[in-house]
């Protein structure tokens, strides 16, 4: 008898609806692992920001996750097709093809031109899920932007554009970037530039000088080996530290193909967190679980409407209940 009254109140709409959970956040921390330089991209837009002189009022932001390094580059519109022309020509054809390339679900980057950009170069293109955009290390970099234009451009707010390199400069050599490669100095000397050029940013009239390239390329496969090394070491306990500290204040939770599930109502979110109208439902549904995208994302589809969602991170579902009568 008690267990029935618990299921029977446990599945009432409504409440599944509009009640908080006392329960932990789902999901726990899955890093994204790298382990070599370029082989993961994030790309990400900012904006829109004070139209420049120049016409720009965007800015386009592109990150290697295994080094850190940014690069800025200003835009006068956003479309999918001037988008695809910077990463290609100045992103690529300086850096080389990544394997990976992570981005939210703009529509630039939904586009059948970023698409095919990625499925001619056999690039993966991996999105966020929707309304989680923690997921984008780019992300980080758009909360740090902002502040630093304005106080660069503080006197001129027309000219932002014209102080992105010395931003993404800065960022580069960020103090948590510069504590990192502090610690890949004390064991192999190297900077960060080493590792994406295979040289250091030395003045010129520091930089050695060999009449021998056999040598030169010996010294630079000696170099570079352990400077991965070190670099997937320090990563691999960050990872380590961060996924120990975001798990304490989260529960492990996973749906199957079929499983009908509740959505954090969209018009809620802000910050990860719900933060709709008073006397508002909490979430939208049923929505039945079509397929388990990754560990912590899935793609659904309603159970009247039909209208499917996907990704949708495991944070934003809460299991539907319902009471079954047995004769």
């Amino acid at each position: 008898m008690r267990r029935d009254v618990e299921a029977y109140v446990r599945a009432c709409k409504l409440c599944q609806q509009y009640k908080a959970s006392n329960q932990k956040p789902s999901g726990l921390m899955s890093p994204i692992v790298v382990n070599e330089p370029w082989n993961t991209v994030g790309i990400d837009l900012t904006g829109p920001l004070p139209k420049t002189r120049r016409g720009n009022i965007y800015i386009l932001v592109v990150i290697d996750y295994f080094t850190k390094w940014v690069e800025l580059f200003p835009l006068t519109n956003i479309k999918a097709k001037t988008i695809a022309q910077i990463f290609v020509d100045d992103v690529m054809c300086r850096f080389g093809f990544p394997v990976r390339i992570i981005s939210d679900n703009g529509v630039q980057f939904l586009s059948n031109i970023f698409t095919n950009v990625c499925q001619i170069l056999d690039i993966k293109h991996q999105r966020t899920p929707f309304y989680h955009p923690q997921s984008n290390l780019c992300e980080r970099v758009n909360r740090t932007i902002k502040p630093l234009l304005a106080a660069l451009a503080h006197h001129d707010s027309k000219s932002w554009d014209t102080k992105l390199a010395q931003i993404a400069f800065a960022l580069r050599w960020s103090k948590f970037l510069k504590h990192m490669m502090t610690k890949i100095r004390q064991r192999i000397s190297l900077i960060k530039s080493f590792k994406i050029f295979g040289c250091s940013s030395t003045p010129v009239d520091q930089l050695p000088t060999t009449d021998d390239l056999s040598d030169y390329r010996k010294r630079l496969l000696t170099d570079l080996l352990p400077a991965y090394t070190a670099t997937r070491e320090i990563l691999d306990i960050s990872h380590q530290r961060q996924a120990s500290q975001y798990n304490q204040h989260h529960r492990f939770i996973q749906f199957e193909p079929g499983d009908l599930v509740w959505v954090t109502a969209l018009s809620g979110i802000a910050m990860g967190k719900w933060r709709g109208k008073k006397l508002s439902p909490r979430r939208e549904g049923p929505y039945r679980v079509v397929e388990r995208l990754s560990s912590l994302t899935y793609s659904l589809i309603h159970t009247i409407s039909n209208i499917q969602l996907g990704p949708i991170h495991v944070n934003r579902l809460e299991r539907y209940y319902s009471f079954k009568v047995i004769d």
